[in-house]
């Protein structure tokens, strides 16, 4: 009997260590604040905060909790937020560890599981960023883990034994408080992503499995389905917050009315679902596997099959749950026309993981069986063995996605924005993306009320007008004359600016190969060229990048704090055409890679035709990134091949160095 209850305390015990684990690993590679890792953390955080509606589908309860997480005295509240993700993400992994001891009743296969899907790939990087992803697989699981039900209570558990849940009516009323509880916490799980839905079959098939007789109590059936409306009733949140919403796309279904709040959640995106053809199904299937693999390796794949087919035979209730939930869940996911498909099929991973964490049971437990005809010691020596190789593959998980999911120093949005408000002068106005993808610039003064004399017209009205900016001084951090400005809900009205205005870059910074920039607006050209002999740099280089002629450049002082900027201008003779960008380094850092004449060039010269001997001037504010290591650091200046968001820089030949600058504290 005391066994019983010590093996329960060892078991809670292992699956604190599991959490602590993975939260360590996580927090370790955690993003600090905002990122550009998913499309809508910055609203996510923001809303949080706020408490405010997201976009679609709303997330009452992931909104809830990350408000939670923001009372946390560490980081800033985007922090808090990206650290509710690695809670419940390592959380998660605990529950996965429960979930596979519970099927298998093996401490070792159920710990391989819970670390074997805690570092794969995909969730991993979930589990680091504002996003839903994390928290609502600890939903999940949490649901999963309810309604497999404990299959007993220690004899000697005096709590549970005085709550009447001793013997087998005891054992029963267990049974029925735990789908009661697993039926509530389905409906939250809803406010974490709504997909969840399509488990309904899942769970309803695996409970008339387990005891068909539940239709014969009414009153377990009625209990469960006013839990479970229970947990559906935080979606009365969306037409009590819909007046926060300043997204012109989510706008349009405002979730005021019956017909609206369904538009909100189980009606939106309709050009997302079923959205390929018949005949394009094996494609899809084959990208999925391809994700499939990348997650947990053709190895991962096989075990997960061989897991199934073990499953069907020793658990046939159990299968039943998890394949209806892995094919349901793929099915759908399959034709969804989305740009980051890879998260949206999570959960469906979380469920192989499963598959994969009984076939490696299975096996264990025939070597098992071969070495127990051996003596102890040689079967402490298989236990040994078989520990350490199933510690392998972690390991060598780890090593693989640690780097790929390393966002710990991810601030480069941070030190843009607040140099951004630093520099803007007074009354001036700031425009942006808006909707969803405005929440980098908005996170500051929903939050923090950074610069409250800045107008951005565009963050309470979607559809700012002209009038709301005129007479004073404008910036943004995005070209309103290119072609690509007006397309799409989240962009801003044509017309609210002079078609003929300059996009003069005044600061500029770089995120994982995204360009920060703030432009000024202004009707008047940029000081772009000068004659030759009028070109007087206060360090002379005359060395040769390409089709370009460095003269040399001005830098307004050799010391600057980290998150900082540099006030550096650029000389340049063309000595022929040169397509490549101009990028600067500092140090290690990569700061910013732009076209010569900081995009104006090709106006500049049709309209004013300079002498051929001219000079290019580039003058411009550069950020210093705040994760750049403190002391002297060698500034860098090299040509780079155009790059798409994202990829990596392909440097043409040499960085030139020209400089040093001290970077403090």
């Amino acid at each position: 009997m005391t066994k019983t209850l010590r093996s329960c305390w060892l078991d809670s015990a292992i699956a604190v260590a599991i959490f602590a684990l993975a939260l360590a690993v996580y927090n370790a590679t955690l993003t600090p604040s905002l990122s550009y890792k998913s499309a809508d953390g910055n609203e996510l955080a923001t809303v949080c905060y706020t408490l405010g509606l997201a976009h679609s589908t709303g997330y009452p309860l992931y909104t809830w909790l990350g408000k939670l997480f923001t009372f946390i005295p560490v980081g800033d509240v985007a922090h808090r937020v990206n650290l509710m993700s690695a809670v419940l993400g390592a959380a998660a992994v605990a529950l996965l560890y429960l979930i596979m001891l519970t099927i298998t009743n093996r401490r070792l296969p159920s710990a391989f599981t819970a670390l074997f899907f805690a570092f794969s790939l995909t969730f991993w990087s979930q589990a680091v960023i504002a996003e839903v992803y994390a928290p609502n697989v600890f939903m999940i699981a949490l649901t999963v883990w309810l309604l497999l039900r404990p299959p007993s209570v220690p004899p000697n558990h005096a709590t549970l034994l005085r709550a009447g849940f001793g013997g087998e009516a005891g054992r029963n009323r267990l049974r029925t408080a735990c789908l009661l509880l697993a039926a509530l916490t389905f409906g939250l799980s809803l406010g974490t992503h709504l997909s969840n839905l399509g488990f309904a079959l899942a769970f309803a098939l695996y409970v008339l499995l387990v005891d068909w007789r539940v239709l014969k109590r009414p009153a377990v059936i009625g209990g469960a389905l006013a839990l479970f409306l229970l947990g559906c009733s935080q979606f009365l949140w969306l037409p009590y917050k819909a007046s926060t919403l300043n997204d012109a796309f989510m706008l349009r279904n405002a979730p005021r009315t019956l017909q609206s709040i369904y538009r909100y959640t189980l009606g939106a995106f309709p050009e997302f679902k079923f959205a390929f053809p018949l005949q394009a199904i094996p494609a899809r299937i084959v990208l999925y596997l391809e994700l499939l693999r990348q997650n947990f390796g053709l190895v991962g794949i096989v075990l997960g099959v061989y897991g199934m087919w073990e499953m069907l035979f020793r658990h046939t209730k159990k299968f039943y749950l998890f394949i209806t939930m892995y094919l349901v869940h793929v099915f759908f996911f399959v034709q969804y026309r989305v740009f980051d498909l890879d998260v949206f099929f999570i959960p469906a991973h979380f469920i192989y993981a499963i598959f994969i964490g009984y076939g490696v049971y299975r096996l264990v437990e025939y070597v098992r069986v071969l070495s127990n005809n051996r003596g102890k010691l040689w079967r402490g020596a298989v236990n040994v063995g078989l520990a350490v190789l199933l510690c392998l593959p972690i390991a060598r998980e780890v090593q693989a996605n640690y780097e790929r999911n390393d966002y710990s120093d991810e601030t480069a949005i941070n030190d843009f924005y607040q140099n951004a408000f630093e520099i803007l002068p007074e009354g001036s106005v700031l425009l942006g993306r808006g909707g969803v993808f405005g929440h980098d610039m908005f996170y500051f003064r929903m939050v923090y009320d950074a610069r409250p004399d800045v107008l951005m017209p565009h963050l309470t009205n979607p559809r700012p007008s002209p009038e709301d900016v005129r007479g004073r001084e404008i910036y943004t951090t995005m070209r309103l004359d290119s072609p690509q400005a007006g397309r799409g809900p989240w962009a801003l009205p044509p017309g609210l600016v002079e078609s003929d205005a300059w996009h003069i870059p005044v600061l500029m910074g770089q995120s994982g190969g995204r360009d920060l920039v703030l432009y000024q607006v202004s009707a008047e050209p940029p000081e772009l060229v000068v004659i030759g002999m009028e070109a007087e740099p206060e360090y002379q280089i005359g060395q040769r990048l390409g089709g370009l002629e460095l003269v040399g450049y001005d830098l307004d002082g050799e010391e600057i704090d980290r998150g900082g900027h540099l006030h550096l201008t650029f000389y340049w003779r063309v000595l022929r055409p040169e397509q490549a960008l101009i990028a600067t380094m500092l140090g290690d850092e990569s700061l910013e890679a732009h076209p010569l004449g900081l995009g104006n060039l090709p106006r500049y010269m049709q309209e004013f035709r300079p002498p051929q001997d001219a000079i290019i001037v580039e003058d411009y504010l550069l950020v210093v990134p705040s994760q750049t290591p403190v002391g002297w650091q060698t500034l860098k200046v090299g040509l780079q091949q155009p790059l798409q968001p994202g990829q990596e820089g392909q440097y043409n030949g040499e960085m030139l160095e020209i400089g040093k600058v001290l970077v403090t504290q």
